[in-house]
């Protein structure tokens, strides 16, 4: 069965947390998200836009293409600071 692409998503980033030894928390606070947003996101729950996918890559110095193939990186880059304006349209899940 082909797996869908927010499985293939999820998947890619809890291999990249375990492999990085982060809890759900701590990847949730580099992406900018909630923990239960986060934990939606490894089971496949939620759709994110490509942007979004993006953004979330870039956050963890990842190719997006990484996540989506399970591929996992070694070095766990410094934390990004998000701007104040990161979220502008509000999405839902994001800290501010």
């Amino acid at each position: 069965m082909r797996k869908t692409l927010r499985g293939r998503l999820g998947e890619g980033l809890r291999a990249q947390r375990n492999h990085w030894g982060l809890t759900q928390e701590q990847l949730a606070e580099r992406i900018g998200v909630t923990p239960r947003y986060l934990a939606a996101l490894e089971r496949g729950e939620r759709n994110v836009t490509l942007d979004t996918f993006d953004e979330y890559a870039g956050f963890l110095g990842l190719d997006a293409g990484a996540l989506l193939s399970g591929e996992v990186h070694d070095e766990l880059p410094a934390v990004r600071v998000r701007p104040d304006d990161a979220n502008p349209k509000g999405r839902r899940g994001s800290r501010q």
